[in-house]
């Protein structure tokens, strides 16, 4: 049995969380370029009741499976398992406890971005919190602010601890991707990793 690993070629943190202000929230910045991915809730910084989450969207080559499926570099459906991995990245910050996060398949399509700052939000541009992507021909709005998703499949993986790598495994969802939409399963537009929608409120 063998291991073969894709890489992301896009990826993005995208909140609503408040600028240091407390007055201004970050939902039009962008960290394409940022080293690392935040998925996180704050309650109660601004406002006893407010709350401020931050999600992930990670987007794979798929048509590189693709690829090696036809080349007989992998094997075909039913004989192979796909796994999203992510790494956790250690912080000083207070680290939660016991809760789930899903990885849903993102419905739309998207902008990575070339932005940086994950500290003051400063850098601007799609995709972020409000819109999937801008260009000369103007800006996409998602059609929920957070991003849009598939209702399913949807991966969840329970963290007790904390600070444990994420590793589900979405055969299901990369196989539809594989087929594409014209064959009755899903276009590629990649992961988006959460907390579970009761944690996030």
């Amino acid at each position: 049995m063998g291991i073969k690993r894709y890489t992301a070629d896009a990826d993005n943190t995208i909140t609503n969380a408040f600028k240091s202000n407390l007055t201004t929230t970050a939902t039009g910045s962008n960290m394409g370029l940022s080293d690392s991915l935040e998925v996180f809730r704050i309650y109660g910084q601004e406002s006893s009741g407010s709350s401020e989450l931050s999600r992930v969207l990670v987007q794979f080559p798929v048509s590189d499976i693709t690829t090696d499926r036809n080349a007989g570099t992998i094997p075909a459906s039913g004989n192979v398992s796909f796994y999203l991995r992510m790494f956790n990245a250690k912080h000083p910050f207070t680290l939660p406890r016991n809760y789930n996060m899903i990885v849903a398949a993102v419905s739309r399509s998207w902008d990575e971005g070339t932005g940086l700052d994950m500290e003051n939000y400063s850098d601007q541009g799609a995709s972020n919190w409000v819109d999937a992507a801008s260009s000369s021909a103007g800006v996409v709005n998602w059609t929920t602010a957070g991003g849009d998703y598939h209702a399913s499949p949807v991966f969840t993986q329970t963290f007790t601890e904390g600070y444990e790598d994420l590793s589900v495994d979405v055969t299901d969802l990369v196989e539809q991707w594989i087929t594409g939409s014209a064959g009755g399963g899903k276009n590629n537009y990649g992961f988006g990793v959460q907390l579970t929608s009761s944690q996030e409120t």
